[in-house]
């Protein structure tokens, strides 16, 4: 017992006596404000300890350029037809990019944007189309008109004769205009669904490398290392691709992920316009607290609209143009440890009852010094 006894002999922390201890008004005020701000202080440290925080890095991708990036999109056009769209993947060397995995469809919509198709319709990208189909005589005719396009005494029976007749003039033709195309395919399909809209979604696994997505009319085919659509000599202007982008995102989703194209309206009612996105793609990484890792891509964008109804080149419709960055931002999610938790609290504890007790005793030593003064008569 005398050896327990003996340990008082360590106390740091000795107790004076009651009979000299002073409570003082401002003390107790004191001590309140500061155990408040030790329960407001303890439950912030106990909220940010509970929740997880995300640490942000930057370094130099150093992925390997063979891995597939997933593009997932929903694209509503509000005056552009199906069966006018097509949908094209090319690299920055305007090739077509091979092996793509790919699963997009397409919903016809009517002028109020109600779906109207039976199921929606898979589209293959990259359709290449090296031949169009020949367009059918409307009658029998003797000699019929080129239009100017030929000398007097040159007929032109067909569709076909009057193109080739415009295309060695260099002129350039309106199929609508002519008598012998009104029963071309393109013609009567144009007329047929010129009030439709049409809804493109679906994804496509790409190459990471810088290139082009878009969804434009017309049949697309390579000429002479370049990629063109063949709007059979309709009128660039007759076609409006006008569109709402319902969902563009490169890669899976993450916590926190910004979808900056996600709600974009571009509807200038009329037609010949080349809608163009800029996308700058950064490669991302997110690290869960459990251990679990995600690959993704987020992206800025810049858009442009090019009107093409001044004999531009281009083509109506709406072009994604990505390029990748050389840098990868890495999320990590970050819990405080228990130990830092228990640190914290303690630092709390003792340096608000430390501040309390240094403005106490400035408090208490100054009234009394005031009431001295005013015992002595020396305050004025």
């Amino acid at each position: 017992m005398s050896l327990l006894w003996s340990l008082k002999h360590f106390d740091a922390y000795r107790k004076p006596m009651d009979d000299f201890r002073v409570k003082t008004l401002s003390g107790g005020l004191v001590t309140l404000i500061a155990t408040i701000a030790i329960v407001l202080l303890i439950v912030l440290e106990t909220k940010q300890f509970l929740s997880t925080e995300v640490l942000e890095h930057l370094f130099v991708d150093s992925t390997t350029s063979d891995e597939r990036v997933h593009i997932e999109f929903d694209i509503t056009f509000t005056k552009l037809p199906c069966n006018f769209i097509t949908v094209d993947v090319m690299d920055v060397s305007s090739e077509a990019q091979e092996n793509i995995n790919d699963d997009i469809y397409r919903l016809r919509l009517d002028p109020e944007g109600r779906n109207i198709s039976e199921s929606a319709q898979k589209i293959e990208i990259n359709q290449n189309k090296t031949s169009v189909e020949t367009t059918d005589v409307i009658q029998e005719v003797k000699c019929g008109s080129c239009y100017g396009a030929a000398a007097d005494g040159i007929c032109c029976n067909t569709c076909d004769d009057v193109k080739s007749a415009y295309a060695v003039k260099g002129w350039q033709v309106n199929i609508e205009e002519v008598e012998q195309c009104k029963n071309d395919k393109w013609v009567k399909e144009f007329n047929e669904h010129k009030n439709e809209g049409c809804r493109v979604y679906g994804t496509v696994k790409v190459a990471k490398v810088a290139g082009n997505f878009h969804l434009a009319p017309g049949d697309p085919h390579q000429a002479m290392r370049s990629h063109v659509h063949d709007l059979h000599n309709l009128d660039p202007v007759k076609f409006d691709a006008s569109h709402t982008v319902n969902h563009v995102s490169f890669g899976k989703s993450f916590p926190g992920k910004n979808y900056p194209l996600d709600g974009k309206v571009n509807t200038d009612n009329r037609g010949g316009i080349m809608y163009q996105y800029y996308v700058k793609v950064v490669p991302t990484r997110y690290d869960y607290l459990d251990g679990r890792v995600d690959q993704s891509h987020q992206f800025s964008v810049t858009t442009h609209k090019k009107d093409l109804g001044f004999r531009q080149s281009g083509l109506p419709g709406f072009f994604l143009q990505y390029e990748f960055s050389p840098l990868m931002v890495q999320y990590e999610e970050f819990r405080q440890s228990f130990a830092s938790f228990l640190v914290s609290l303690c630092a709390i504890v003792g340096g608000v009852f430390a501040m309390a007790q240094l403005v106490d005793i400035t408090i208490y030593h100054s009234s009394r010094y005031m009431k001295s003064r005013i015992a002595g008569g020396k305050l004025t």
